[in-house]
C-alpha cells in the first residue's frame, strides 16, 4: 500500500502544478487588484466622454461600454449616429484607457479584465454621470457590446453587492437605470448572468446565430426562465459577431444593423422619458 501511495502523491502533486501553471497566464483576471467605488470613480473620470444632442439638457443618457478590443473613433461615430438624433446623450466609458491597457488581446483572450471585474466601472460611471448637470440622472440606460455586454449584465446581477475585486457599493449603485441593451454579450463562465438579474431594469439582448466569438447558446441557457416582461431577446440566425458595425472582422450586415437600431430606439422610447 505504501509503495502505491508515494507514486500517487507524486502524480497528484504534478497534476496540481500543471493546473497552477495553466492558470498562471490568467492571474491578472483571476486575482484583480481590490478597488472601492471612490477609487474607481477617480480612475475612470478622465476617460468618460459625453456627447449630447441639440437642445437644452439635462438629457436622458445612455452609458456605452465598448468590447474587449477597446474604444475607437469609428465605434463612437457609429453609436452617436443613431442615439443623438433621437435625443439621447451618449456617455462613453473607456475602461481600457482608465487602466492603461494598450494591448487589447489579453482582454479578448480572457487573461485580463473580466467583465465581472469591470462591472465596477458601471457603478463608477453611473455615479459620475448623476453628478453631471447635462445628464438626467433619473433617465439612464446601459448599452454594452460583447465584453461590454458581459460587463453591464454582471453589474445588474451584482446589483451593488460585492463583486470580483470590489466591495459592496450599495443598493443605489444602479439608481436611475431604466433599461439595458446588450449586443452579443459573453455569457459563459465566469459571467454572473446565470445567478439572475438582481436589478429590475428590463433588458434587450441581441444575439447572432453564427457568432464565432461568443457562444449565443450560453446566453440562451443563462436567460432560460427569465420572464418575457423582463427580457426582450432578439436572435438573428444568420448574424455573426459585430454584425452591426464595420470592423476588421468583416461581419457587418447593414440590414440587420438597421433592424437592431430600430428595436433599440423603440426600447429606449418605451423605458426612458422622452428627450426634451
Amino acid at each position: 500500500m505504501r509503495r502505491l501511495l508515494k507514486p500517487a502523491l507524486i502524480a497528484l502533486s504534478l497534476l496540481a502544478c500543471a493546473a497552477l501553471l495553466g492558470l498562471y497566464p490568467y492571474r491578472a483576471a483571476l486575482l484583480p487588484q481590490d478597488m472601492d467605488l471612490a477609487a474607481a470613480e477617480q480612475r475612470l473620470a478622465p476617460h468618460l466622454s459625453l456627447h449630447t444632442p441639440k437642445g437644452a439638457g439635462p438629457f436622458p443618457t445612455v452609458l456605452v461600454f465598448h468590447g474587449c478590443s477597446g474604444q475607437n473613433p469609428g465605434f463612437v461615430r457609429n453609436v452617436t449616429a443613431w442615439l443623438l438624433p433621437a435625443g439621447y446623450a451618449a456617455l462613453f466609458v473607456d475602461s481600457h484607457a482608465a487602466r492603461g491597457i494598450e494591448d487589447w488581446r489579453p482582454v479578448c483572450d480572457g487573461k485580463q479584465l473580466w467583465g465581472n471585474e469591470r462591472a465596477l466601472d458601471v457603478y463608477a460611471a453611473l455615479a459620475l454621470a448623476r453628478r453631471n448637470p447635462a445628464v438626467d440622472g433619473t433617465q439612464l440606460a446601459l448599452l454594452g457590446y460583447s465584453h461590454g455586454g458581459w460587463t453591464i449584465l454582471d453589474a445588474l446581477s451584482y446589483d451593488g453587492a460585492a463583486g470580483h475585486g470590489f466591495p459592496a457599493t450599495g443598493q443605489n449603485a444602479l439608481a436611475g437605470v431604466r433599461g439595458v441593451i446588450a449586443y452579443y454579450p459573453y455569457c459563459g463562465f465566469p459571467a454572473q448572468l446565470r445567478a439572475g438579474l438582481g436589478h429590475p431594469a428590463p433588458v434587450l439582448m441581441f444575439l447572432g446565430g453564427k457568432d464565432h466569438i461568443t457562444d449565443h447558446q450560453q446566453c440562451l441557457s443563462a436567460v432560460d426562465g427569465l420572464s418575457a416582461a423582463r427580457l426582450e431577446l432578439v436572435q438573428y440566425a444568420e448574424a455573426d459577431h459585430v454584425f452591426d458595425q464595420r470592423t476588421d472582422l468583416n461581419t457587418y450586415q447593414p440590414g440587420l444593423a438597421e433592424d437592431a437600431r430600430k428595436r433599440a430606439l423603440a426600447f429606449l422610447r418605451e423605458n426612458l422619458a422622452p428627450a426634451p
